[in-house]
């Protein structure tokens, strides 16, 4: 067996064993009554995101970790205040709490955000101003990007329901299977060669159609809301995949800015926690703002 055959074997080995466990958690969140299993599962990937970007120590200075530890437990107080039964409709606080408005998803990103710029704002006090400002742009970009997302899951189980939590997580990965196996056949082209030199055209397209294609037969599989037409479900299935995509392509510019090939070891030749769920941190809120304009 070649080395590249082996790399593969390895790969779908280890990607059966994640789709088996991911299918026990879906299997749980069926018997969710209020999705409190699905923000944990959430936080609880947020929270490895977190600790693996804090050791890019060529890209993230070790002063980010503590107001992204803060941002994170700001991000996550929404959920933590309306499951243990705390709810209020007016101003911010209740915003917070509101699954799964527009305001709730908005008021997450923004209070985990603002936390974290905060708390960096005060330690470079403490430091008599080291720390310039690009640091606090790539505070705010890692918050934005990592806080909020994975326990958002949540706020999709709340609106669609668990078919709608295994449809989005379905149409968010599959591109990645079919990229992965097609463009290792087939692809000769790397359009992205400087960022993420293992994508080729013909994988990215391949992950496309599949998108496209599974968002075509969620509908008809009732994963997503009742009375969806096909081309709603198409058009989700590409709006989801064009974000899973560009999230691999993000994830891809931050490693490579770290020089870094993967973001653990957590996961074997899969790589980390964020390697698992990089298409997550765009595919979610793509799906928390576009699904209600095709889902009315």
């Amino acid at each position: 067996m070649t080395s590249k055959a082996a790399k593969v074997f390895k790969r779908t080995w280890v990607g059966g064993l994640l789709a088996a466990m991911t299918v026990g958690l879906l299997w749980l969140a069926y018997r969710s009554d209020d999705g409190l299993v699905v923000w944990i599962g959430g936080a609880a990937l947020a929270i490895g995101c977190v600790y693996e970007v804090s050791r890019l120590e060529r890209l993230v200075p070790r002063n980010l970790l503590v107001p992204l530890i803060g941002g994170l437990l700001a991000a996550l107080s929404g959920g933590a205040l309306r499951y243990a039964g705390v709810s209020s409709s007016e101003g911010f606080f209740g915003a917070i709490t509101d699954f799964p408005s527009a305001r709730g998803i908005l008021a997450s990103y923004a209070l985990g955000a603002g936390v974290a710029l905060l708390l960096w704002l005060y330690g470079r006090a403490l430091r008599r101003g080291r720390g310039g400002w690009r640091e606090g742009a790539l505070l705010a970009f890692l918050s934005l990007w990592l806080l909020a997302p994975l326990p958002a899951l949540a706020q999709i189980w709340n609106a669609y329901g668990a078919d709608g939590l295994v449809a989005l997580i379905l149409l968010s990965k599959i591109g990645d299977v079919f990229g992965y196996y097609v463009g290792g056949a087939i692809g000769t082209t790397h359009p992205f060669k400087r960022i993420s030199p293992g994508k080729t055209t013909a994988g990215c397209v391949a992950s496309l159609v599949a998108g496209g294609a599974a968002g075509l037969a969620c509908v008809p599989l009732g994963l997503l809301p009742e009375g969806s037409g096909l081309v709603a479900g198409l058009l989700a299935g590409v709006l989801v995949n064009l974000a899973a995509q560009s999230g691999d392509l993000l994830e891809s510019v931050v490693k490579r800015r770290a020089e870094i090939k993967d973001s653990g070891t957590w996961f074997g030749p899969s790589g980390g926690v964020l390697d698992l769920v990089d298409s997550l941190l765009l595919s979610v809120p793509t799906a928390l703002l576009c699904w209600p304009l095709l889902f009315p």
